[in-house]
C-alpha cells in the first residue's frame, strides 16, 4: 500500500513560479513531451470554455479542475519530483509562453512589463545578473534542454528565445507544434477586438485562469516506489500513461544502482532516436515481448511485463537483471527500426518488407524480430515470402480468423528465440498455407473494400505481368501516381447503377490501376466514355487483363459476368504471384 503525505489542492501558479520549489521530472522515472494537436486541441477548448463560464459571473465556473499530480517531496520541501502531470504542466507553460511573447509583440510599455512578469513569475528567472537562470518546471533529460531554449531561455531585451537547440527527438516536435498551435489559436481570439487595450485585457485575463483558475490534486508521496504506486493506480483507469512509459518507471524501479538506471536510460534514448514516431516505440514493445514469450495483448501488456520481470529480478541470486534486459531491448530495437523502415541494407528483403507495410501485416513483424537475432537479413527471405504468402492467402483473400494466424506465428517466433533452427521455422509456415484450390476459390469471389491492400495485390500482379512480358520497369506505389481504379463505378450515373452494386463494385475483377491523378467525374462515367483510358494505360493490370469485358457494348449496361470473368483471370496469375509450394 502506497504512503501519501497529502494530497492537497493546488492551482497552477502555486504548483509551478517563483515562490514555489521547483518541479523537476526526474530522468530515471517519466517519458518525454507527448501531447499531439488531438490533445492540445482538447486542453485549448477546455480552458476557452472555462474562460467564458467565468467572464459571465457564474460562481460554479470560478475554477477549472484539470486533474491529479502526483510528486515525491521529501520532508524538507526544497522541491518537487513530477510522477505524474508532465503533460498538463508542460502544455501550461507553453500557454503562459505564448501569452508571453505576444504580450511583448503589442510594444505597449505596460505589455512588455506584463511579459516580463509572466516570464520571472512562472517560467524562469535570474537572481543576479551573474547568477544562473532557475527554471520552475525542469523536464527530464530527453527534452529539458530543447524545452529550455524554445520556450523558457527568454531575452527580457530582444523578447525571444534563443531556439538554437535543433529538435532532434519526436517529442521535441511536439514541443514546437504545441506552441505554434496555441500561438495560432491566442492569435485568432484577439482579432475579435477592435483595440489594443481590449486584445491586453484579453490576455490579462486568459493568464489569470491559467495561473489562479486551473486546479490540480497534488498527491504527495515521500519515496519513488510510492509514488509509482499511486501513478500506475491513476494511470490505470485512463489512458494518460502508455505501456512504454509504465515499463521505464518499472525498470527505474528494479535497478540497483545508479549504473543500472543509466543503462535503462541508455536503452530509452535508443528508442527514442530509433523511430519517429511515439506509436512505433508502443507497437515494437509489444511485438519484442510477443517474439519471446508469445501472443500477449496490448491492454495486458505491462502487467505482464512486470509479473514475468519481477520473477526473474528478485531471484537470489539474481540470474537475469534489468541491464540484461535492457540491452535486449535496445539490441531488438535497433533491429526492428530496420524492418519498419525497410532499410536492412538488403535490396531484395526491403522490397518484401514494403509488402508487409503495405499490407500493414504487423503481425508478421515479431517472427521476423526473432529470426533477425540469429540470422542474416539475407538468410531470411525463404520466411519473409512463406510468411507473407500465408498472410495473403489467409487474412486478405481468405478473409479467415486473422488470430489463429497471430498464435501460430507468435509461436515460431517463441521457437526461434529459445534457439529454434530458421529452417525450422520456414517449414511450419509454408505448412499452414491455405493450398491452391482454397486461394484460388478466394481469390475468385474476393472483395476488397480496403484500397491499401487491393492496390497492393494489383500491383503485384502487375509486376507478374511485366516480368512475363519482359518489361522491367518498376511500378512506384505510395508516391500519388498510381491509384485503385474502381472500373464500374462507385458512384455510377443514373440509369447505370447495378441492382446489387455494394456487392460488386469493390470486387477485385473491378479493380485495376492507373497512373496520374483520380478524375472522379471521369471515374463515374459509363464504360465508352473512359474505355480509351484503360486501352491507353501503359500499366498491363489495365490494358491487358480484359477491362473491356465488364461492358455490354450491345445494350449499353455494364456486366457482371464479365467482372467474374476477369476476376478468374486475375486468379489464375495470383496462384504463381503468392507460391504454397515454397522452397520446393
Amino acid at each position: 500500500m502506497a504512503i501519501i503525505k497529502q494530497a492537497a489542492r493546488q492551482n497552477l501558479g502555486q504548483l509551478i513560479g517563483a515562490n514555489n520549489p521547483v518541479v523537476t521530472v526526474p530522468d530515471d522515472s517519466q517519458r518525454q513531451y507527448s501531447w499531439t494537436k488531438k490533445e492540445v486541441d482538447v486542453y485549448w477548448d477546455d480552458i476557452e470554455k472555462f474562460k467564458e463560464g467565468k467572464d459571465s459571473g457564474k460562481e460554479s465556473a470560478s475554477e477549472y479542475f484539470i486533474g491529479p499530480v502526483v510528486t515525491i517531496t521529501a520532508e524538507k520541501v526544497s522541491g518537487r519530483a513530477l510522477l505524474d502531470g508532465q503533460q498538463r504542466l508542460t502544455t501550461s507553460t507553453i500557454l503562459l509562453a505564448v501569452i508571453r511573447d505576444i504580450l511583448w509583440q503589442t510594444n505597449a510599455p505596460e505589455a512588455k512589463l506584463s511579459a516580463n512578469n509572466i516570464q520571472r513569475d512562472y517560467i524562469a528567472r535570474k537572481s543576479g545578473r551573474k547568477d544562473p537562470m532557475e527554471y520552475f518546471l525542469v523536464l527530464s533529460l530527453f527534452d529539458r534542454d530543447f524545452f529550455r531554449d524554445y520556450i523558457q531561455k527568454w531575452s527580457e531585451i530582444t523578447g525571444e528565445c534563443a531556439r538554437m537547440e535543433a529538435a532532434t527527438r519526436p517529442s521535441h516536435n511536439l514541443i514546437k507544434d504545441a506552441y505554434a498551435n496555441l500561438y495560432a489559436k491566442v492569435k485568432a481570439r484577439l482579432q475579435f477586438f477592435a483595440d489594443d487595450e481590449d486584445r491586453l485585457d484579453y490576455l490579462d485575463a486568459l493568464r489569470e485562469c491559467l495561473i489562479y483558475g486551473l486546479v490540480f490534486v497534488e498527491i504527495q508521496t515521500p519515496t519513488s516506489s510510492d509514488a509509482n504506486e499511486v501513478f500506475e493506480t491513476i494511470n490505470s483507469r485512463g489512458k494518460d500513461l502508455s505501456t512504454v512509459d509504465l515499463v521505464r518507471n518499472f525498470l527505474m524501479e528494479k535497478s540497483r544502482g545508479d549504473d543500472e538506471k543509466e543503462r535503462v536510460n541508455n536503452a530509452w534514448r535508443s528508442l527514442l532516436d530509433d523511430f519517429d514516431r511515439r506509436e512505433d516505440i508502443e507497437k515494437f514493445l509489444r511485438h519484442f515481448w510477443v517474439s519471446k514469450h508469445g501472443d500477449v495483448k496490448s491492454h495486458s501488456l505491462y502487467i505482464t511485463i512486470r509479473r514475468d520481470l519481477t520473477a526473474h529480478f528478485d531471484r537470489r541470486p539474481q540470474t537475469y537483471g534489468v541491464g540484461a534486459f535492457s540491452a535486449e531491448l535496445e539490441k531488438a530495437a535497433a533491429r526492428y527500426a530496420e524492418l519498419i523502415s525497410q532499410n536492412t541494407g538488403n535490396s531484395e528483403f526491403d522490397a518484401s518488407l514494403s509488402e508487409i507495410k503495405a499490407l500493414s501485416a504487423d503481425a508478421l513483424y515479431p517472427l521476423l524480430l526473432s529470426a533477425s537475432e540469429g540470422a542474416a537479413y539475407d538468410d531470411m527471405q525463404g520466411l519473409i515470402d512463406a510468411a507473407i504468402s500465408y498472410y495473403v492467402r489467409w487474412t486478405v483473400v481468405g478473409t479467415r480468423e486473422s488470430t489463429l494466424l497471430e498464435e501460430n506465428l507468435f509461436g515460431v517466433a517463441k521457437e526461434l528465440s529459445r534457439g529454434g533452427p530458421l529452417s525450422g521455422a520456414v517449414k511450419r509456415v509454408v505448412g499452414w498455407i491455405p493450398d491452391d484450390e482454397a486461394f484460388f476459390t478466394g481469390f475468385r469471389e474476393a472483395s476488397i473494400p480496403k484500397q491499401a491492400q487491393s492496390r497492393y495485390l494489383l500491383a503485384k500482379i502487375e509486376k507478374s505481368l511485366r516480368d512475363d512480358a519482359g518489361i522491367h520497369e518498376e511500378v512506384v506505389l505510395g508516391s500519388g501516381k498510381v491509384h485503385v481504379e474502381n472500373i464500374y463505378p462507385l458512384n455510377p450515373e443514373a440509369g447505370y447503377r447495378l441492382e446489387d452494386h455494394d456487392a460488386w463494385v469493390n470486387r477485385l475483377g473491378n479493380l485495376t490501376l492507373l497512373t496520374g491523378r483520380r478524375n472522379a467525374t471521369v471515374s463515374s462515367r459509363p464504360f465508352p466514355e473512359k474505355d480509351h483510358v484503360y486501352g491507353a494505360s501503359a500499366l498491363l493490370v489495365s490494358s491487358r487483363t480484359q477491362v473491356d469485358s465488364l461492358w455490354d457494348g450491345g445494350t449499353s449496361k455494364w456486366r457482371t459476368d464479365g467482372i467474374v470473368e476477369r476476376q478468374e483471370r486475375l486468379a489464375r496469375i495470383a496462384l504463381n504471384v503468392w507460391p504454397s509450394k515454397l522452397g520446393e
